[in-house]
């Protein structure tokens, strides 16, 4: 059972333009960019039609490497690993590393004798981690993707699309070590070999946190990229671009994002939300268990103010202890809702306190008293 409190919701906005920024132009034959916290895209350009990966195959062996592997094990490179065209370590049969090494290999120079090293200290074999691949692409969504290897060199069968990459990349950025590695502009590896990033976009974009560069002649130019700005963050992907072009795709998709949308927080972490009366402690504050936030067109903002609508549990009684839910609060706009957060009490509420024991001792010495006072009356 539930009891319910509606409260408006104040958000503090500022002056933003009513209408759409800028249009977007690209060279590339695909491109798209998705913003962390909203289903579809902010903008897209053939999304969802096939396309080869390139390196951008890359982002999903680091990611696997990062879920499944332990970073500081080592790892061997094998003749067949390093049997592989396109850019490499030029690593020799034998030659030893860490995993975590071979991830920055992968990433900042787009090493595919790094990749085959990496697929098969997880997977024992090339191909169980293609199949590894495809399963965890499934899991993410990327229903129109197919990987034939770890690394992207052109291969029948192996493709992805624009959407499908701009998912990955939204997952990726969820995971701290993926980051770390992708937005590292020079590493250093064990043999003291220096590592310098192909994306130039990172020291130059403002907000550019890392990304992926990619390049075969049947995929053209490709890059994915994640940038973040005021808390928005957002994944661009450019597929079948051409030259110095890529750059300005990237560029250009970000922008629209940047300019057209914004991160709208509707409820903070640790929020006050309301007062309720809970027996033997009185008035109780509650507050919400973490934050809730949505992406919003720029001109939208102004146009709904959402509500909050708190659930409680009946029944509620001391003790109660931060963290234990005790309902939920729904926040909806235009009759639709948002989404919910949980609700909590901020500090512990004790069954017994000192003013509530001395109120139940002074209450039954008012009843004792007025017993005995019965008493000889009646006598």
């Amino acid at each position: 059972m539930w009891k319910t409190k509606t409260v408006i919701l104040l958000i503090v906005l500022m002056l933003y333009a009513t209408s759409m920024v800028g249009a977007v132009s690209i060279v590339a034959t695909r491109g798209i960019v998705v913003a962390r916290g909203r289903e579809e895209p902010l903008f897209g350009h053939r999304v969802d039609l096939r396309h080869p990966p390139a390196s951008l195959t890359k982002v999903l062996t680091v990611v696997l490497a990062i879920e499944q592997g332990d970073l500081d094990s080592e790892v061997i490179m094998s003749q067949r690993a390093m049997a592989v065209g396109g850019s490499s370590l030029n690593a020799a049969a034998g030659d030893r590393f860490t995993l975590r090494e071979l991830l920055y290999a992968a990433m900042l120079i787009s090493a595919n004798d790094a990749c085959n090293a990496i697929a098969e200290h997880l997977a024992g074999n090339l191909e169980a981690f293609n199949e590894k691949m495809n399963r965890r692409a499934a899991e993410l969504n990327m229903r129109n993707s197919q990987f034939k290897n770890a690394h992207g060199m052109p291969g029948v069968g192996h493709y992805s699309t624009a959407r499908d990459l701009a998912l990955l990349g939204i997952h990726a950025s969820s995971l701290p070590s993926f980051m770390e590695i992708a937005g590292t502009e020079r590493f250093v590896m064990n043999s003291g070999r220096v590592l310098l990033n192909q994306n130039r976009l990172l020291g130059e974009y403002r907000g550019a946190l890392g990304g992926k560069t990619g390049y075969t002649d049947e995929a053209g130019q490709c890059l994915l990229l994640i940038a973040e700005r005021d808390g928005l963050l957002l994944v661009s992907v450019v597929l079948g671009s051409e030259g110095r072009s890529l750059w300005s795709d990237s560029q250009a998709l970000l922008d629209f994002g940047f300019a057209n949308f914004a991160r709208q927080v509707l409820v903070n972490s640790r929020q006050a939300l309301g007062l309720f009366r809970v027996p033997l402690a009185g008035e109780v504050l509650i507050v919400a268990t973490s934050e809730l936030s949505r992406v919003i067109r720029i001109s939208e903002l102004r146009k709904a103010v959402p509500e909050i609508t708190l659930q409680l549990r009946r029944n509620l009684w001391p003790p109660l202890r931060p963290g234990q839910k005790v309902g939920e609060a729904v926040v909806t706009a235009d009759g639709g809702e948002i989404g919910r957060v949980g609700l909590t009490v901020p500090a512990y509420i004790p069954l017994f306190t000192t003013g509530r024991l001395l109120a139940v001792f002074g209450g039954f010495l008012l009843m004792l008293g007025a017993i005995k006072g019965r008493r000889r009356w009646k006598g």
